[in-house]
Order: C-alpha cells, then sequence, then structure tokens
C-alpha cells in the first residue's frame, strides 16, 4: 500500500505470468528468475550499480561480499514482482503482523491518518491481504501500464482501496485534501522524487538522503497521525508486516514538524534494514554525496 511504481514487461507477458502462476508454482518462477534474468539484470540495469555502491559504501561492507549480496538482493527484489503477481493469480502469502492493534485503532477512529511506505520489502503485497474498515486511498504512478492497473483495481477494491494517479502530470492534489478531509487514509512513498527542488534531507546510516517533502508537508499540514508500513519477506510463503507510528511535535514550526517526520520514517528505514539488509530495493539515486561526487 503506497506510491506504486512503474512495472515492467508488457501486458501479454504479464497475462501470461498470471496464467502460468494460477498452474505452476511460483517457486519454479524464482529458480528460472535466479538463473536466467538476474545475470542480464546485474549486467545491464543501472540499478545494480547503485546497489552495489550501497552496499560497499553506506553499509561498509567489503567488495566480495557487496558483490553477493547485489545479486542476492536483486534475487529477492525478483521475487517480490513474482509475489505480486502470484497475488493476482490468486495464491494467499502467511503474515505475521506487528504494531497492527494501534493501526486497527486508528481505522476504527473517524480522524483521517497517513501512513508511508518506502522501497523496502513489499509493502505492496498489504493491500491485497488486509480488510481496510475506512477508505485507503494508495498514491501510484500516473504512467503505469494500464493492464496492471486494472489487476490493481480489481484486487484493492475488495480491499476498500482506491488510487490515486501521481506523477507524469497526473497528480489531483484535491482528492489527496479530500480525502484527509473526510477521514480517510491516503498511502505514499517518500523515498521516489518527482521535484528535486521539492525535498527535505534527511539520513539513512548515517549518510544525507533526499527524501520527496509533499507527503512530510501534507501529513503537518492537516496535522495527522502517521504509520510507516513495511512488508518484508521472511521467506518463500511468508512475510512480516509492520506499523510503526511515527510521533512529531506538532507545537514546533511547520519545517521542524517536517523534519522530525522525515527522521523518524529514515530511523525506520534503518531499524528494517538492520533487520532485512538484502530488501534494500530503492534502485533511484537518493544520496546527496553521490550526487554532488
Amino acid at each position: 500500500m503506497g506510491y506504486l511504481g512503474r512495472t515492467y514487461g508488457s501486458a501479454g507477458m504479464h497475462r501470461l505470468l498470471i496464467y502460468l502462476l494460477k498452474h505452476i508454482s511460483f517457486k519454479f518462477f524464482y529458480v528460472f528468475m535466479y538463473i536466467f534474468v538476474i545475470p542480464v539484470t546485474l549486467v545491464l540495469s543501472p540499478g545494480a550499480r547503485l546497489t552495489y555502491h550501497y552496499f560497499r559504501e553506506k553499509r561498509g561492507y567489503g567488495r566480495f561480499k557487496s558483490i553477493k549480496d547485489t545479486y542476492l538482493n536483486h534475487c529477492l527484489f525478483g521475487q517480490t514482482v513474482i509475489d505480486k503477481f502470484a497475488m493476482y493469480a490468486g495464491h494467499k502469502f502467511v503474515i505475521h503482523y506487528h504494531g497492527l492493534e494501534l493501526y486497527q485503532e486508528k481505522m476504527a477512529s473517524p480522524e483521517s491518518f497517513f501512513q508511508l511506505n518506502a522501497h523496502i520489502g513489499c509493502s505492496e503485497i498489504l493491500g491485497y491481504s488486509l480488510p481496510l474498515s475506512k477508505p485507503c486511498n494508495v498514491l501510484v504512478y500516473g504512467g503505469e501500464k494500464q493492464n496492471l492497473m486494472d489487476y490493481r483495481k480489481s484486487s484493492f477494491g475488495a480491499m476498500n482501496i482506491q488510487m490515486i494517479s501521481v506523477g507524469s502530470g497526473t497528480t489531483d492534489s484535491e482528492k489527496i485534501v479530500e480525502a484527509l478531509d473526510h477521514g480517510e487514509i491516503v498511502s505514499a512513498f517518500a523515498d521516489r522524487l518527482f521535484n528535486i527542488n521539492k525535498v527535505v534531507i534527511s539520513t539513512i546510516h548515517g549518510k544525507k538522503v533526499n527524501l520527496a517533502r509533499g507527503p512530510f508537508s501534507l501529513a503537518v499540514t492537516k496535522g495527522t497521525f502517521v504509520f510507516m508500513v513495511s512488508a518484508m519477506k521472511e521467506s518463500d510463503d511468508v512475510y512480516s508486516a509492520y506499523f510503526t507510528p511515527l510521533y512529531y511535535d506538532k507545537s514546533l514550526p511547520k519545517s521542524q514538524q517536517r523534519q522530525q517526520l522525515a527522521d523518524a520514517y529514515t530511523k525506520e528505514i534503518e531499524r528494517l534494514l538492520d533487520l532485512y539488509p538484502l530488501q534494500w530495493f530503492n534502485y533511484a539515486n537518493l544520496w546527496i554525496d553521490d550526487t554532488e561526487e
């Protein structure tokens, strides 16, 4: 649940994959991917280079371990992509919930709240598995393929989830504000930039990063409660979901509130990456020191 980016592959490929996943174990596709897809991706994808630098420079790993973990990271990311298509095909994953009680309490209240996601784990899995008692408005990339938008709409609709397009000149700000005014949930990623001039700076692993200012500014302006929501892959069939409140002092100036919220967000990213170091799936360059160098 959150801002969903563009998924690679043609509509025909997606339909074929979903059809096959209805008849063949998704674990077969894991193995196929390890052998035939990931090696090519590591050679051609700029994300592989960024991931290597993440392990080597941000986490301080040795050269061999950074290479090995870059491969394992891409394997895990590929698994989460296959898992999403397996969900479209009707497969159900086991999900262990952490912090769900407070989240459910906020769902039962009339007030709106914000939930932030990051490109770690696979928070989208929750959109197909966690029934919501109040509407949730998920910000999705406006440039996504129509067939995948249709799959999501079909799956999300039964879970009380609507989609609002963002990016590619399609952002509907009025719908977002209206959802918050009506006591609904708004779900967004804050670690993917559309405008480098609208950022808030925080740190991950002691290194400065650019975050999208919009989600933090909107949450602070509306004074809403904020969760960080993540789903981390434990094994082939199992995920662990984390619902972590992000607190900020509403008596402070808005800019300081926004900074507090951003720092709480990156602190939770760090905490989860210490538990799941291979599940950093942000293949964009957020690192300010890398940009400057």
